[in-house]
């Protein structure tokens, strides 16, 4: 590839609208004319003579000279030969375009049978493999486009394009650079591992959604187990109570064996009889305790099932969202497919008219002939016909997906709504079972198997035969009856007691398992804090490359500085590759002026990137005063009212503030 391209010389010859020009140039040369006098069609001739193409990377384009009628003027040879410069070796380019006229055999007259095209190195004639080799080293088509049109790299570019040539410029940015640069940054090293910033992010976003999913799912759980405590039992006071019935019992059983004391060898029985009843009561409870356990058994199911049971109204709730979503979707759809039928019709009812235009040159204002006419009549006719069925095929394509859609999004809610229905029969089921089991648990009565007890069997043995010593006829007294009476209903009153201090147990149990629940909730809220920091931090990340970048880029540039994200309005960032000149970007309303220089600082830096310069071809020149300095050669194209044909003179001989003028 060359490092400098300086043009010298073109010669056109019955090339569009010239019919034969020669323009020396020199490092800067002024071109001026009228609207429509050629002063593009220079540009074009040169673009035409390295690559087939106009200034605008046209390939379709008339090279062919017009008539007053807009028809091909034939039998003439359009011709470019360009004299370059470059490297300081002179080389001239020729090509040379020829109608092919064929005297079939029978005819009169010749028939046009297609154009051939001859190339030219330095008078040479080459094939056209080896002529477009030539040019591809001397510089490739895409270089040129770059480094010769200011406008090009800032409106003929992709985004994306522009930003894949600014990164070439500065070098590989590496995320470790970028987290090397920002404190902040460095708990980022482990969390990417073999991951990029895009896929750390999804990662994040995705276990984030899982986990608030989670979060949310615990709630009523929490609500559900807290329906299930007892809270309206005072069970301290209960202990309380408690504990003066049994002293009441234990006061009113001194007073029997007071009342029953008739000889010491009365009450030595009676003492020893209390004594084994005594030991018949521990046995008893101890039976009682142990058979206890099958209604905690009961207080364990029950609890499992009301978390079960959470867990499926959760579940109901989720489903009843989607189906309600899926709902409003195929309402959305059906609207779009009855708005894109009646688009289809209107589209199908829609006539061919000529337009008024249609019969008048665009180029010399003149009406066209009558067979012209019909001919222009039928292609756009034909033209007309192709597009309505090319947008009535894409009607039916758009209408044919949102059905596609329509029947998904039906699919889905008979889906939801078979789930719905086995989640509810699956609700029904778990409510009956535990109402099964709260039944089994308020009804829940021990069971004692007290006869294969032999310990107790030889208490109670005993104390039928102390009872039986002491059943032999005895002064009575009225008031024993009286406190046995009192002993009973203090008795009964603290089995009632006892029934409900068990349920402090199951309170403590269900609390438990309330708090393990929440601080499963606060571990999960904590997590879902910290993946959105990591995801914070990427953000930052992202900010700190883009000024990193920036930063970079911008000081290979004089003028023009680079935004390559924009802030959306609901406070993100999208990606972005935007020259701005002085903050104002160049796609809005920045003036032709500043566009130009803009162009101009671009060239200069890709120039020097790529290492090559080439002729500047400014279009417009007349709308700035004054152009940044530049290495290059620059060919001013120079709109001017009273130069109704081209007038080309060189810097030496013209002031710049001419130009303007």
């Amino acid at each position: 590839m060359s490092n400098r391209i300086v043009l010298k010389g073109l010669y056109l010859k019955n090339f569009k609208g010239i019919k034969e020009l020669d323009i020396d140039f020199e490092n800067t040369t002024n071109i001026y004319g009228d609207n429509g006098t050629g002063k593009t069609t220079v540009f074009d001739a040169f673009a035409w003579l390295l690559f087939d193409k106009d200034s605008q990377n046209i390939s379709k384009f008339d090279v062919q000279p017009l008539d007053k009628s807009n028809n091909i003027i034939h039998r003439i040879d359009t011709e470019v030969t360009g004299s370059l410069e470059i490297d300081g070796v002179k080389t001239v380019l020729r090509k040379i375009l020829k109608e092919k006229w064929v005297k079939p055999k029978g005819k009169p007259e010749s028939e046009l049978k297609g154009v051939t095209t001859t190339y030219y190195i330095d008078d040479v004639p080459k094939k056209q493999g080896e002529y477009k080799e030539k040019i591809n080293s001397i510089i490739p088509e895409d270089i040129f486009k770059l480094v010769t049109n200011p406008l090009y790299f800032s409106t003929n570019m992709k985004w994306q394009d522009r930003k894949k040539i600014l990164m070439d410029i500065i070098g590989e940015l590496t995320d470790e650079n970028v987290i090397d640069s920002k404190k902040d940054l460095k708990p980022l090293k482990d969390l990417l591992g073999n991951k990029s910033i895009e896929e750390l992010k999804k990662s994040i976003n995705a276990s984030r959604k899982k986990l608030i999913k989670d979060r949310e799912s615990i709630q009523p759980r929490i609500d559900e187990l807290n329906m299930a405590v007892k809270d309206d039992i005072n069970f301290q006071q209960l202990e309380v109570k408690k504990q003066e019935i049994v002293s009441k019992i234990n006061n009113i059983e001194e007073q029997l064996i007071d009342k029953s004391k008739i000889n010491d060898e009365v009450f030595k029985k009676k003492d020893k009889l209390y004594g084994f009843k005594s030991k018949l009561k521990d046995i008893e409870r101890d039976e009682l305790r142990k058979s206890g356990s099958g209604k905690d058994k009961i207080a364990e199911e029950l609890y499992s099932i009301t978390g079960e049971i959470a867990d499926i109204k959760f579940h109901v709730k989720s489903i009843e969202s989607e189906k309600n979503n899926n709902l409003n979707l195929i309402k959305t759809l059906e609207t779009d497919v009855k708005n894109l039928r009646k688009e289809w019709y209107e589209e199908n009812n829609k006539s061919f008219e000529l337009p008024e235009d249609a019969r008048i040159c665009p180029l010399c204002k003149r009406p066209f002939d009558d067979e012209d006419v019909e001919k222009h009549k039928q292609e756009l006719e034909e033209n007309f016909k192709q597009n309505k069925s090319k947008v009535l095929k894409e009607i039916t394509r758009k209408g044919s997906n949102k059905a596609d859609e329509i029947e998904k999004h039906k699919k889905k809610i008979s889906e939801n709504e078979s789930e719905l229905e086995g989640l509810l029969k699956k609700l029904d089921d778990f409510n009956n079972k535990k109402d099964e089991l709260q039944s089994k648990f308020d009804n829940f009565k021990a069971v004692v198997d007290l006869n294969s007890n032999k310990e107790y069997q030889n208490t109670l043995k005993q104390i039928e035969a102390l009872e039986t010593e002491l059943s032999r006829p005895i002064e009575k007294d009225s008031q024993v009856d009286i406190l046995k009476e009192k002993k009973q209903n203090l008795q009964m009153e603290l089995e009632h007691i006892n029934q409900d201090l068990k349920y402090e147990e199951i309170n403590d149990r269900t609390n438990a398992r309330i708090k393990e629940l929440q601080d499963k909730e606060k571990a999960l809220a904590q997590q879902i804090a910290d993946l959105e920091k990591q995801d914070f931090m990427c953000d930052e990340f992202i900010k700190t490359k883009v000024k990193l970048m920036e930063s970079s880029i911008n000081s290979k540039f004089k003028y023009v500085k680079f935004r390559f994200f924009k802030a959306q309005v609901n406070g993100g960032i999208e990606e972005d590759c935007e020259p701005l000149i002085d903050g104002v970007p160049f796609s809005t309303n920045l003036n032709s002026g500043a566009r130009i220089n803009a162009g101009i600082d671009i060239i200069n830096t890709l120039s020097n990137h790529y290492e090559i310069k080439a002729p500047i071809f400014i279009d417009n020149r007349e709308s700035t005063t004054r152009l940044i300095d530049t290495e290059s050669q620059i060919i001013n194209l120079v709109v001017s009212g009273m130069d109704k044909k081209l007038r080309v003179e060189n810097s030496s001989e013209v002031e710049e503030t001419e130009l303007a003028g």
